[in-house]
């Protein structure tokens, strides 16, 4: 009987058509690549995808930088109409008069910006940065005469806090009605007239109708899940730098808003990268309503301004290296060569590769490296046989006959694709040179294996002549003991520190 009713009440009302789609882009929700508008972005939702040359799509709010060029396409139908909704008014910084194009407009007094026209793409380009809270976009799906089914949007699935869901048919003057239940346990019918929102778990059933037809039950479910809040990640991690670093935070969480702290105490809502010049320790969390994420931190040392150089000579920095293949170590100062498949000559370091054995690593036993320039001078076997090993942080640049790296680190790796020759090896460190070298526990400017001896000598109790404390923490554990004479022999042997 509420079945026959509900056809009678169909047959009685207003015939409309629920052709239209609209896509809707929210930041934080809907995410691009890059947090800062200085590269390429683009982020993709229901068939709409919308680029930039020069965007920040996982910023909050949307970033078009000034001088780029945004285009907005569709795969599901043509485009009629994108409403940009800007964090500034008209006239105002990120306002939306700051896009121009053919079929866009914006008007004095608004923050909306507006597209209109009937094609599947189209471009803007933008005077100055634009800043978007929302980007709705409205696609004209393919119109059947048929009658299909209604097609929820979300189509079920989790949720946290409140859930926005249409409906929409592609049947020409079709009409939709849902209810609250499955197919076997109809509720009262309603009239779908516009978005309506889910608060807690429920079971939604629809069918479209025409005429006195009527379509198959579509059922979905949204459960709703309890909110959870992913801890900010810093971009760098903690790590030491020289003049100034930018420090970006993200949040994996969809909508979080981002917190940060120099104190962990008085916070300020994250927008744009912070800038750091001096040594500091940032706290930082996310936040979704009132819930909150773990209290994260990351510190940055600023580097000192002077320098030390550490250069390499083949004639009288040779280590346990000579003209017989097989790896080497070079200690100078407070920096160690290691190659692991390589040769030693008057005048030049071979480095083989590649193959197993082949390695060729810097590593710096007090300050940090900042810089290495290796040159080939006119040998044929370049620098650009080098690169960088997965992971290995800075920037590797080659050129002619010469190559350098460049940034912060312990320990630089490289990878041997190809035989290098290297007649100039120049190390730069951050700060003073160490007073000591790591490993020459008896002072002698040499590490062997009579450091070993005087390194046990001292764990028995002995009080061996010229003994250097600091040398003899050769894992760097802040603390004298066999696990140092392990470190030891291991470098010895060639493993490195």
């Amino acid at each position: 009987m509420k079945k026959l009713f509900s056809l009678l009440f169909v047959a009685l009302m207003a015939m409309s058509a629920w052709a239209d789609i609209t896509v809707t882009f929210v930041p934080g929700t809907t995410v691009g690549n890059n947090t800062s508008a200085n590269a390429y972005d683009e982020m993709t939702l229901d068939g709409v995808t919308i680029t930039c040359t020069s965007g920040a799509f996982a910023a909050n709010p949307y970033r078009f930088a000034g001088g780029s060029h945004a285009t907005v396409s569709s795969t599901v139908g043509n485009i009629k109409k994108v409403e940009f909704t800007c964090q500034g008014s008209y006239g105002q910084s990120y306002g939306p008069n700051q896009f121009y194009g053919d079929g866009y407009t914006s008007h004095s007094g608004s923050n909306v910006g507006l597209w209109q026209g009937d094609t599947t793409y189209f471009e803007l380009s933008t005077a100055s940065q634009v800043r978007c809270t929302q980007i709705v976009v409205t696609i004209a799906e393919e119109i059947v005469d048929e009658l299909v089914n209604p097609v929820f949007h979300p189509d079920g699935g989790e949720f946290t806090g409140s859930l926005e869901v249409t409906l929409t048919c592609a049947t020409q003057n079709a009409q939709i009605f849902y209810w609250e239940g499955t197919e076997e346990e109809q509720g009262e019918w309603i009239h779908y007239s516009g978005p309506f929102y889910v608060t807690e778990t429920k079971t939604f059933t629809a069918v479209s109708t025409k005429g006195n037809e009527i379509s198959e039950y579509v059922t979905v479910t949204f459960t709703k899940v309890q909110q959870t809040v992913e801890a900010p990640v810093f971009n760098p991690a903690s790590s030491s730098f020289q003049d100034r670093i930018d420090v970006a935070l993200t949040c994996a969480t969809p909508n979080a808003k981002i917190y940060y702290s120099l104190d962990n105490e008085l916070w300020s809502e994250y927008v744009d990268p912070i800038p750091v010049t001096d040594d500091i320790t940032i706290w930082a969390k996310a936040k979704v309503g009132d819930v909150e994420s773990e209290v994260v931190s990351a510190t940055y040392t600023k580097l000192p301004d002077t320098t030390v150089e550490v250069s390499f000579d083949a004639a009288v920095d040779k280590g346990n290296g000579d003209k017989n293949r097989h790896s080497y170590t070079v200690v100078k100062d407070a920096v160690t060569m290691y190659v692991g498949d390589g040769t030693v000559y008057d005048d030049h370091y071979r480095i083989y590769g590649p193959n197993d054995s082949s390695a060729f690593i810097f590593t710096s036993a007090g300050a940090p490296i900042i810089k290495i320039e290796l040159s080939s001078g006119t040998d044929s076997r370049t620098p650009s046989n080098l690169s960088l090993v997965e992971g290995q942080t800075g920037t590797y640049t080659t050129g002619g006959h010469e190559g350098t790296w460049e940034g912060v680190a312990q320990e630089v790796s490289f990878k041997v694709n190809a035989q290098v020759r290297l007649y100039t090896v120049i190390v730069t460190l951050a700060g003073e040179e160490p007073s000591f070298m790591r490993g020459d526990v008896n002072n002698d400017g040499n590490v062997s294996i009579a450091d070993v001896t005087t390194l046990i000598d001292y764990l028995l109790g002995m009080d061996p002549e010229n003994f250097n404390y600091d040398a003899a923490d050769c894992n760097q554990d802040e603390n004298v003991s066999i696990a140092d004479v392990t470190a030891l022999i291991d470098y010895l042997l060639g493993l490195g520190w």
